[in-house]
């Protein structure tokens, strides 16, 4: 019986040793940098090297030849985990750029080196320094450099820095002669030739089309990356953009695996030996009306997207049926790699035979943050072989647990129960398919703490209206430092519901009014508010018509920095009609400003409604999260003026506005336009001006006396 036993054993032991000897080795090299962006002095850095192999370090050029005598790399081998340096030495010309890689025979890591210009010499024979703007690049920084000052957060470019470059990008609306292709006109993507940036810009653009060699004035702009997507330069004016001439945009030819590495974001590829995903065969570039993204799959096993916003005038076409190169615009978003169209010429090169497609195993996302109320999210897996998912939170369910395809799962999660710790729940999808190399998968869920929107206490400020508690509504009030003393800033009553304040009261006197620095064009959140109950507006409405309207405008917080960004504040922001706020209602605001200084103190109320006694029903935009925003109706301004060298009511006079929302062509502001306060409270049904005495108020807002007001 022993011996029976034994020889099972040495059976088993065996059968063991044989199953693990057949399974493949993987050769594996990857480097904890995939870019540096070097000055014109000079680098020298050491990047990690992990790899279960012999590898062999070298360097190239964009002509993929190893004549460079700026850089060096070493050691030239190594074997299994290690370090390189990378040294560049000092650039006395153009910007320029190198590959270092590092390779077995299957496997490859690769860092891109990009180094900024130096004294450049001049482009043409006979050319001198200075000559010609459209010629002379030595007053121009390069891109990458102006890319390597943004370090993960918004920075503010101080420098008087100049960069020059070749528009790629034709985002332009169909009406001005684009593809209509992003999810907004007002995106501009410029490139050196080395490297690439995207201008969003304060306004469409209507001028500048592929191919238009341009200029772009950078100081006193902002750098920020918004939602995981490309680095920008946010609310840039159009006037800072000049055309110096044209040039056709040339693709530099890539792997998928070097797109991935987010080396060539912004910039004009072409991605060799791809095609549209099975999953995405019978799909045209829209879907549903729908900004859509499209599989790609690559015959090494790389998975983007070709992104293409509803708007897209190719947006009704098939997609494309063969393999081959695929051209376009790298980007990102939510850190999914992915290409915009640049020309419809871009997708013409897939016309070979589809290759047949390894074991499919991916997810689009491995790490994704979630707000602390309850909701879902949708994930995409692409996948051809068998799997399943589960949960290690039950309160994050998903919609679909098992498959043997592709598969977008919902993931539906209850409120966090914590205000002040997030809490954490991973995905885990897995296959038994012995092809795949990855055969588990995670995806990672942090949720932040719910965020408990709570009124600050209510003062008594003259300027604020009366206020009635409600669910889902909060008064919000805000300081700012004057002078070295805090002050009050504004106040507003909070619709968390609808996202937008109601009404935002405020005063304007000698020093607050004062004019000592410029708009910041500073866009974010309230950080009092929970971001639920804002909108989300870094890139506008995305709606031609309308403008985020200020309730208190950035001219009459000008005194300081930090007071201007503060009328930056998406809450501050309604969807106001355009005609109407750059019109009438920013001459109105004009007047404020002028009766502020012929004043002791001027206290102000500006609202806007979303229902009338006329039309109670609410009606919505989209937020650049895809979140509901109430339009108001119209929009009113009440207010008071304190004089204390005038006798009448105390030193004390009222007057109010109201707008319906909607194009106004009246070229100043007069008499017809005013209203006494008590009729603006009859169309509103808040109560202004209630902590003056009873007397002062009720004779100020019963009657209008315009002379006062010089209309």
């Amino acid at each position: 019986m022993k011996q029976t036993n034994l020889l099972t054993f040495l059976l088993s032991f065996a059968i063991l040793l044989l199953s693990c000897s057949s399974e493949e080795f993987v050769e594996k090299i990857t480097l904890d940098k995939s870019q540096l962006n070097v000055s014109a002095d000079g680098i020298s850095e050491n990047v990690a090297v992990t790899s279960n192999v012999s590898w062999t370090a070298t360097y190239l050029n964009d002509a993929g030849t190893t004549d460079l005598n700026w850089i060096t790399v070493s050691p030239s081998k190594g074997e299994g985990n290690g370090t390189i340096s990378i040294s560049v030495s000092k650039n006395g010309g153009k910007a320029r750029s190198a590959e270092v890689k590092v390779f077995s025979s299957k496997a490859e890591g690769t860092v891109v080196v990009y180094q900024a210009a130096g004294v450049e010499e001049p482009d043409e024979p006979g050319d001198e320094p200075g000559d010609d703007p459209g010629s002379d690049d030595s007053q121009y920084t390069a891109i990458s450099k102006v890319r390597a000052l943004y370090t993960g957060t918004d920075y503010k470019i101080a420098e008087d820095i100049t960069i020059a470059g070749t528009v790629i990008s034709d985002y332009r609306r169909n009406t001005s002669g684009g593809l209509n292709n992003y999810t907004s006109a007002k995106a501009i993507i410029v490139s050196d030739g080395n490297s690439g940036i995207m201008l969003y810009c304060g306004a469409d653009n209507t001028e500048f089309a592929r191919g238009d060699k341009v200029t772009v004035k950078l100081k006193d702009q902002t750098l920020s990356v918004y939602n995981g997507g490309p680095l920008q330069v946010n609310g840039l004016p159009l006037a800072n953009i000049a055309k110096i001439g044209t040039e056709t945009p040339v693709a530099k030819e890539i792997t998928a695996s070097e797109l991935v590495t987010g080396a060539y974001e912004s910039t004009y590829v072409a991605v060799k030996d791809v095609q549209v995903s099975s999953d995405d065969l019978a799909k045209t570039f829209v879907m549903s009306d729908s900004h859509t993204s499209i599989a790609i799959e690559a015959k090494t096993g790389e998975m983007f997207d070709i992104f293409s916003s509803k708007y897209a005038v190719f947006g009704t076409e098939t997609v494309p049926q063969g393999s081959g190169t695929l051209k376009g615009i790298a980007g990102v978003n939510n850190g999914k790699y992915q290409l915009s169209v640049s020309d419809r010429n871009d997708y013409a090169g897939l016309t070979n035979a589809r290759f047949v497609s390894a074991p499919k195993f991916a997810l689009s996302y491995t790490e994704m943050n979630v707000a602390g109320e309850g909701s879902s999210i949708k994930v995409k897996l692409t996948a051809n072989v068998e799997w399943t998912a589960s949960s290690s939170n039950p309160d994050f369910q998903l919609s679909q647990s098992s498959g043997n395809a592709s598969a977008e799962i919902t993931i539906n999660y209850t409120q966090n129960p914590s205000t002040t710790a997030t809490r954490t729940a991973t995905i885990t999808f897995k296959t038994t398919n012995a092809e795949v190399a990855n055969n588990i998968i995670t995806l990672k869920i942090t949720q932040y703490a719910y965020e408990s929107l709570v009124s600050d206490p209510v003062n008594k400020w003259i300027e604020l209206p009366k206020i009635t508690p409600a669910d889902g509504f909060a008064y919000i009030t805000h300081d700012i430092d004057l002078n070295g003393k805090k002050v009050r800033n504004y106040s507003y009553w909070l619709d968390g519901n609808n996202r937008y304040a109601q009404w935002v009261a405020y005063t304007l006197y000698k020093g607050i009014d004062a004019s000592n620095t410029s708009r910041s064009d500073a866009w974010n959140f309230d950080p009092k508010v929970p971001k639920r109950c804002q909108p989300v507006l870094a890139k506008g409405w995305g709606v031609t018509g309308y403008d985020r309207g200020h309730q208190l405008p950035s001219a009459d917080r000008l005194h300081s920095v930090a007071a201007n960004e503060s009328t930056f504040y998406y809450i501050n922001m309604t969807a106001q009609n355009s005609s109407l706020n750059q019109g009438i209602w920013g001459k109105l605001e004009t007047n404020v400003r002028n009766w502020a200084n012929s004043c002791d103190t001027l206290y102000v109320v500006t609202g806007a409604v979303a229902t009338t006694k006329e039309n109670t029903t609410v009606e919505y935009i989209k937020d650049n999260s895809g979140n509901n925003v109430a339009i108001p109706k119209a929009y009113f301004k009440v207010v008071l003026r304190y004089k204390k060298s005038d006798t009448t009511n105390g030193g004390y006079s009222a007057v109010g506005f109201w707008f319906e929302n909607k194009a106004n062509s009246d070229a100043s502001i007069a008499t017809k336009h005013a209203k006494s306060v008590k009729a603006i409270e009859e169309l509103t049904g808040f109560d202004f001006f209630h902590n003056l005495d009873d007397s002062i108020e009720s004779a100020v807002e019963g009657s209008v006396t315009t002379s006062i007001w010089g209309l």
